[in-house]
């Protein structure tokens, strides 16, 4: 029902919570459509081992400032957080109107400064711009901690399991057929979906058991405890 992911690890944790009596999540894997503020202090809060994609803003660039001549990304830009200010890949600071009211900070720098900088044109974008705006929120701490944390190896390991996870049953259950609602209303589609995902768990099921993967007393476990 949303349009997008920047608020949802909340309530998918409550239906987590809601389906599964005694539910903890300890390491959790999202793509860049998760990356935002309020998810990153929603997993911090509730101590989960968290690797969120990062954005591409957010993410260092490959090649180096002084070897290319492409734009600037906010990942060139040094976030102090002793000073909450942004330092510029020109060593001019960036700092945002303690005074302002609105919910995400815009950081700026000296405008006369900027016009005679000569990164000028691959900072700002614009020939009408000044300078370049940096704006966040008040979780650019966290932000900061997942895009080192997502640079490690370790962390690279791990998001790639996404990779055979989380995204092969889309695609299988695409190839089995479902490739669109039948019914409307948001009830009907999920009893729908509900149908779609039981018939590939099935699936998944038989499969495992013919490859003697899983042993058919384990499964009547599972159909008790459910």
């Amino acid at each position: 029902q949303h349009a997008n992911d920047v608020q949802e690890v909340e309530p998918a944790l409550q239906a987590l919570t809601e389906a599964i009596d005694d539910a903890v999540v300890g390491m959790w894997s999202m793509d860049n459509g998760y990356f935002s503020g309020p998810n990153l202090h929603a997993v911090d809060e509730h101590g989960i081992d968290s690797y969120i994609a990062t954005d591409r803003e957010e993410k260092p660039a490959t090649d180096d400032l002084e070897d290319s001549d492409r734009k600037f990304v906010k990942a060139d830009f040094t976030y102090e957080i002793e000073s909450d200010v942004f330092i510029c890949p020109a060593g001019e600071q960036m700092v945002t109107d303690p005074a302002s009211k609105a919910k995400r900070k815009s950081y700026r720098a000296n405008k006369d400064v900027c016009k005679k900088c000569p990164y000028r044109f691959r900072c700002s974008g614009s020939k009408k711009s000044a300078g370049r705006v940096i704006r966040t929120d008040k979780f650019e701490v966290a932000r900061q901690a997942m895009t080192k944390k997502m640079e490690t190896t370790e962390a690279k390991s791990i998001y790639e399991r996404r990779k055979v996870i989380a995204e092969p049953p889309f695609g299988q259950i695409k190839n089995s057929g479902f490739r669109g609602f039948n019914l409307r209303g948001k009830e009907k589609v999920e009893a729908e979906f509900s149908l779609v995902c039981t018939a590939h768990n099935f699936k998944k099921f038989v499969k495992a058991v013919s490859t003697g993967s899983v042993r058919l007393e384990d499964l009547e476990k599972v159909k008790k405890a459910a």
